[in-house]
């Protein structure tokens, strides 16, 4: 039911100028890749009285996860509805696929609506503007009802759904769709953005710059460097923190003006109080052909970063760096 008709929302995308149905699976295939459908999307409210095997008034949170099988040409997805104590409300998934003698993409859906089976199908029957219009005819329970559910791009990361029986003067059930930042959901208590300053042994200073980019998916560090004697500030690293699907974590990516190239991982992130401790494994290229590999720790306070390192390595043997052997602590610059 709602499980599966959301998360066949997800799929399904058009340009502004289109006015027609896709002429082709490969043609709807690329709408959805183009604006990145492929991934994970939340939304949460209330049930409404509208599925024969989901009872109205649940308080429920819904996980859409959609994929593109590139062997078969086919597009799946998975939904599950769950309410806040843990029960599984609606789970089901479903594949679309090409139906060349209607000219249109139709898509097959089954699942389980608070235990009990349900499954159905669904016609894409019209593209305007931004806005996908498709009718979903589901059996569950001895009944069969087929709803007309719209879906329009609001942007990158949201989307608008409604769903509403075909035929019924009801308003329709309107949802909003957000997709997941896994990596900024984890860091959240963490409060990394902003500017943090600090002074190096000879004089001169450090300013990094920490912000979310790229639609809040990444964080990321530019620091910049001034002379003891002043004057501008040069950008001397960027390092970019983003979420790797394939390998479920936080993965890391570290550059400098030597040329530098280091990929890390963050293996645990953990709070005490206002303190927040993330652990992370980098190895990379540093020093020309040298392998540089080590464990990194920052503790971040509302006021201050503390960065260490433990068992520096070049070619995997210890080395004890000029700066890897203590910690460094920048302040968070005030406003």
């Amino acid at each position: 039911m709602f499980t599966h008709l959301i998360s066949f929302s997800l799929v399904v995308s058009v340009s502004a100028a289109a006015e027609s149905l896709p002429s082709s699976m490969e043609e709807f295939v690329n709408w959805n890749l183009d604006r990145g459908v492929c991934g994970q999307w939340q939304t949460s409210g209330v049930t409404k009285d509208m599925w024969a095997g989901v009872p109205s008034g649940l308080e429920y949170t819904h996980t859409m996860t959609s994929k593109f099988d590139v062997d078969t040409g086919r597009l799946v997805d998975h939904g599950q509805m769950q309410a806040e104590d843990g029960t599984i409300i609606s789970t089901g998934s479903g594949v679309m696929t090409w139906d060349a003698e209607r000219g249109t993409v139709v898509g097959t859906f089954s699942g389980f609506d608070m235990g009990k089976p349900f499954h159905g199908s669904s016609v894409l029957t019209s593209a305007t503007g931004d806005t996908l219009t498709w009718e979903y005819t589901e059996m569950s329970r001895g009944e069969t009802t087929t709803y007309v559910q719209r879906t329009k791009y609001t942007g990158r990361n949201t989307r608008e759904n409604s769903y509403q029986v075909k035929g019924s003067s009801d308003a329709p059930w309107v949802t909003i769709d957000r997709r997941v930042k896994p990596t900024k959901a984890m860091l959240a208590d963490a409060g990394l953005p902003g500017t943090w300053m600090s002074t190096n042994p000879d004089g001169s200073r450090s300013r990094t710059v920490v912000s979310w980019a790229a639609g809040e998916h990444v964080l990321k560090y530019e620091r910049f460097e001034q002379a003891a004697s002043g004057g501008e500030w040069t950008s001397s690293s960027l390092f970019v923190w983003y979420w790797d699907a394939h390998h479920d974590h936080i993965a890391t990516m570290y550059l400098d003006d030597h040329g530098t190239v280091i990929h890390g991982s963050v293996e645990s992130i953990s709070k005490s109080g206002d303190t927040v401790t993330i652990i992370s494994n980098h190895e990379g290229n540093r020093y020309h052909d040298l392998t540089m590999s080590t464990q990194a720790k920052q503790v971040v306070t509302p006021k201050s970063i503390t960065n260490s390192w433990t068992g520096m390595s070049l070619n995997g043997k210890r080395h004890k760096l000029s700066w890897s052997e203590g910690s460094y602590t920048t302040q968070r610059a005030k406003k």
